[in-house]
This record gives structure tokens, sequence and C-alpha cells, in this order.
């Protein structure tokens, strides 16, 4: 189980979700897992996450609900 987890609430963040995602994953602290929730995106996110592979990435999609319940739904 990773020390700790960074969760990521996105949406229709096609043009800058690839240098969050990058930016998490170059730390130097490498304990942790990355929680990114899409909140009913409707442009390429998914497809842009998907085109990074990183063993610590998870990525769950909702239907949209706004940046406050996607935090809660990374929290459970």
């Amino acid at each position: 189980m990773p020390i700790s987890s960074v969760i990521v609430p996105v949406y229709n963040g096609e043009k800058t979700i690839s240098k969050t995602i990058e930016s998490v994953l170059n730390q130097t602290f490498t304990d942790f897992e990355l929680i990114i929730i899409n909140d009913g995106s409707q442009d390429s996110t998914l497809a842009v996450i998907d085109n990074i592979q990183d063993p610590r990435k998870k990525v769950f999609s909702y239907q949209n609900a706004g940046v406050s319940e996607s935090r809660n739904r990374g929290l459970e």
C-alpha cells in the first residue's frame, strides 16, 4: 500500500492533464498512487491519460458533478 495518494480531478483537461500527470510522476518521492478522477470530460482527456503508462496511475470516470464532488470521490 502506497504511503501517499495524489488526487487529480479533471474535466475537459486535454490541454493540461499530460503535464499535470508528468509533474506528479516525476517527483523524487515515488511511494504514492496517482488517482485521477475524470469528471465527465467530453473532449479527449481520457485518450491523453491512457497514453501515459505508469503502475501508480489509477483512473476513475464519473458523470460531471463538479470539482468538490470529484475530490470527494477520489478520497473514497
